[in-house]
């Protein structure tokens, strides 16, 4: 018999092994089983011995035909290997010495494939207010659920309950073919001609142009041998980002984005072991770009680190004269360009994480680029011809700026140290900060608008995606801000009836205002988008799910129930496969944990109609 029961294995805890039930399956109102351990066949140490030699062996062959294949090219580009950083995330690629396929097992996970999206869902699903699964948030989030449903619930343990039929059914999803592939010359033409007359030089400024212009026009993709691993890895992971941005257009129908961002990763090793240039910064940027939707981000944060490394190098991070430097104006304003790009990226991971960002502000100048559009207009919001001569981002820079607020006066190690009152001055600071944002946006524009059920369609015809970002960064940002207060935090555990705060009823109506603006713009939620949105319909359910099982009585119970259903219909069965029919397991995995959370929170009106 084991010498722990099967609850104290799972939590890793000690189990005082009493009866009829130990203290922790008394404490969760759980059945205390001790499974006992199945019966193993040892092996004879003969066989052990004949094993472990083989297994020697094996090793010593792959090591052979690794030292074989692997080796350097006169620039110093290596193409066989990867960085000990990035080996979750990229398998060893061969060396290729020409433009061509090279097979490869697997560069950047794949969350078509069931085991991978299950782990990149338990990764989002810790920063949308559950926690790790041993923190005390995760924790007090389970104790919670207990004391207003009387029903245990573990999110590991439905997880794996979740997949189990689905492994059954075969529908482990479609792991795509991960090979090696460069881009033709004449694509990379199409692309760059592409990024220059579209303007999109406003909405992602990872590349200059005119450079790319001359590196294509030198062949660099089929002189490996004499050229920069940056120089080639731009032009790979420049041609898979327009080409996956943009795969409805026909010119770029028959591309293979993933391949070429296979390519451009396969360089990496060799782009960091060369002097540092403003193409290093661009290959490196491009390719976390293209990986960060993907649904593993911490794999994209490993390279914005060496980018950021590369833009202090570069003195990106202070404006200076261009008599203290040697390089043109518009490069210097490219690679100012480039820092915001890296800042806002590195701002989006700390606020997601509550951890500290990359990029210490103390040590950079902050001046938003002389090209940002300041002053807002529909180009912010609505599809408008873009202009490479303005810089608009993703996102609002602006924004960018109040996550950085937000992280070091309300989550940073130093916050934790100021009194309630100090920290109540803070929240009221930040949000009249974002509301002076939002007021500076055209009255037709303003968020608030959007997010009613009331809202007549047309406001939503034509959106931008860019639009819709800046609007759900508004509300993100908003619950953040209010989601900070201690208060906010004790309730969960200490209230029942209480009326809620000022800060508490503005945090759940952030939620609201979230999902309710998520059901008007579904449309734009599809396989392609999914990891992207993720965080503000995930987090905002969470939240809204919170405050449903502590004031179950509410009058506004039933209401809220039906939009978090509402959102649920996004990701339901008839919706669960990508445009080639093929299986999309996120989608899944989101449709059933949204719908254990309303049935939760049916229990736990139930029970209180029962209490009276």
């Amino acid at each position: 018999m084991r010498s722990a029961c099967d609850l104290c294995r799972l939590r890793k805890i000690r189990c005082d092994r009493a009866t009829p039930a130990c203290e922790t399956c008394q404490l969760a109102g759980l059945p205390c089983i001790f499974t006992p351990q199945p019966v193993q066949n040892r092996k004879g140490l003969r066989q052990e011995l004949a094993d472990s030699q083989a297994r020697v062996q094996q090793l010593e062959e792959a090591l052979v035909a690794a030292q074989q294949s692997t080796h350097s090219t006169p620039g110093g580009n290596y193409e066989s290997s990867t960085t000990a950083s990035l080996s979750s995330a990229i398998s060893p690629a061969p060396q290729n010495l020409a433009p061509q396929d090279s097979p490869a097992t697997s560069l950047v996970t794949d969350t078509h494939c069931l085991d991978t999206a299950l782990a990149s869902f338990r990764w989002h699903i810790a920063y949308c207010g559950l926690g790790n699964p041993l923190s005390t948030t995760r924790a007090a989030f389970y104790s919670n659920i207990f004391q207003r449903t009387g029903s245990t619930f573990d999110l590991d343990d439905f997880l794996n309950e979740l997949v189990q039929p689905l492994i059954a059914q075969g529908l482990k999803g479609t792991r795509r073919s991960a090979s090696i592939k460069w881009p033709s010359t004449p694509l990379v033409q199409q692309c760059v001609t592409y990024y220059t007359e579209a303007g999109l030089y406003s909405l992602f400024p990872f590349a200059d142009a005119e450079a790319l212009q001359v590196l294509v026009k030198a062949d660099v993709l089929n002189h490996p041998s004499t050229t920069r691993a940056a120089y080639r890895a731009c032009l790979a992971a420049f041609t898979a980002n327009i080409t996956q941005m943009h795969r409805h257009d026909p010119m770029f129908r028959d591309a293979d984005p993933d391949a070429y961002a296979h390519a451009a990763l396969s360089l990496v090793p060799g782009i960091i072991t060369e002097p540092v240039d403003t193409r290093t910064v661009e290959a490196i940027m491009m390719i976390a770009i293209f990986i960060s939707p993907l649904g593993q981000p911490q794999y994209a944060e490993m390279l914005l680190g060496i980018a950021i490394q590369a833009l202090y190098n570069l003195g990106a991070h202070r404006m200076r004269p261009a008599s203290e430097t040697n390089i043109k104006p518009q490069q210097s304003n490219h690679l100012r360009a480039l820092f915001w790009l890296a800042y806002g990226m590195d701002r989006e991971f700390a606020s997601r994480k509550s951890q500290p960002p990359l990029i210490n502000e103390a040590d950079c100048d902050l001046d938003l680029p002389p090209a940002y559009v300041l002053t807002s207009s529909a180009k912010h919001f609505y599809f408008k011809p873009l202009s490479s001569k303005e810089l608009l981002y993703p996102t609002d820079l602006r924004l960018v700026l109040i996550k950085s607020r937000i992280y070091r006066l309300l989550y940073s190690v130093q916050s934790k140290t100021y009194t309630e009152t100090q920290r109540l001055q803070h929240i009221r600071e930040v949000d009249q900060e974002l509301s002076d944002i939002k007021s500076e946006y055209p009255a037709e524009f303003r968020p608030d608008s959007f997010a009613t059920e009331s809202a007549p369609d047309y406001l939503f015809h034509d959106l931008s995606i860019r639009g819709v970002s800046v609007h759900l960064e508004y509300y993100y940002c908003l619950g953040k801000i209010h989601g900070a207060n201690s208060t906010a935090k004790q309730i969960l555990s200490s209230r029942s009836r209480s009326p809620l705060t000022s800060s508490e009823e503005i945090c759940y109506e952030s939620a609201r205002s979230t999902l309710i603006y998520v059901g008007r713009v579904r449309h734009y939620i599809n396989y392609h988008t999914f990891w992207i949105h993720a965080q503000f319909v995930l987090t905002a359910v969470v939240t809204l799910f919170r405050f449903l099982i502590m004031l179950p009585a509410a009058e506004t119970f039933m209401r809220d129930i039906q939009i978090i259903e509402e959102i649920a219909e996004i990701f339901a069965p008839a919706r669960q496969t990508d445009e080639d029919g093929d299986f999309f397991p996120p989608f899944h995995l989101t449709h059933a944990f949204i719908m254990k959370l309303v049935s939760l929170a049916k229990m736990a009106r139930a029970r209180a109609v029962e209490r009276g």
